[in-house]
């Protein structure tokens, strides 16, 4: 019959969870430096793009030939900007679970010692409210505008945008003013979409990581990302 593991000792423990807290300090750095990369990645793409299309513009006259490039490359910029904001949804929704990890250890070093809270300036609770809080963030319906992901889904909702009305202008005979106006439209409509899509996701993300270490009994759970 095998003997129950023995219980480990405090300093043992303290030894493995700062170790831990140290590993997730650098996954953190990491999915930062990563949310950024692929960010300057579009972005630079983004404008490359336009440059070439500017520049096809004026050697074409804005003739056919600028028509049919900017058909070909916004949809091409559309994919590598749904990828993006795929990703950098992912590194951002990863990012979160880590800061709830190390505040969870955190909580633990108060446990073994109270009279350090004080000097803590970050929180020890791992609900999303305390997280958002220690980040300085005050949750609205306009937070998701300030993240990476969300700055993403902005550039995405332009291209779809001058997309559809440059494919209007191309394929049917309409005003300039209705181009512009169907443009706008399906900007907006790509916006809330972007927006939604960020919001479930996070939403997803807190339904399956409950708070341990909660600041109140009943945490409040926000929609919107920090």
């Amino acid at each position: 019959m095998n003997k129950p593991p023995e219980k480990a000792d405090p300093q043992h423990v303290l030894q493995f969870l700062t170790t831990e807290h140290f590993t997730l300090q650098t996954a953190r750095s990491a999915t930062i430096m990563e949310a950024n990369g692929r960010c300057a990645l579009f972005l630079a793409t983004v404008s490359s793009g336009v440059v070439a299309l500017a520049l096809i513009g004026q050697v074409s006259d804005m003739g056919q030939s600028f028509f049919l490039f900017g058909l070909v490359l916004f949809p091409a910029l559309l994919f590598l900007g749904i990828f993006t904001f795929e990703r950098v949804l992912q590194v951002c929704i990863e990012d979160l679970v880590i800061g709830c990890g190390i505040n969870r250890i955190r909580h633990y070093y108060v446990e073994l010692a109270p009279e350090v809270k004080p000097y803590f300036i970050r929180s020890i609770h791992d609900d999303m409210a305390s997280l958002q809080k220690g980040m300085g963030v005050s949750p609205s319906r306009w937070q998701h505008l300030l993240t990476s992901p969300g700055m993403i889904g902005v550039l995405n909702s332009i291209l779809v945008g001058i997309f559809t009305g440059l494919l209007a202008s191309f394929a049917v005979v309409l005003s300039d003013y209705i181009n512009i106006g169907l443009g706008i439209v399906i900007f907006g409509l790509s916006v809330e979409a972007h927006r939604r899509y960020q919001a479930k996701k996070f939403k997803e993300m807190e339904s399956r990581l409950d708070p341990l270490f909660p600041s109140s009994p009943n945490p409040v759970i926000h929609k919107q990302p920090a």
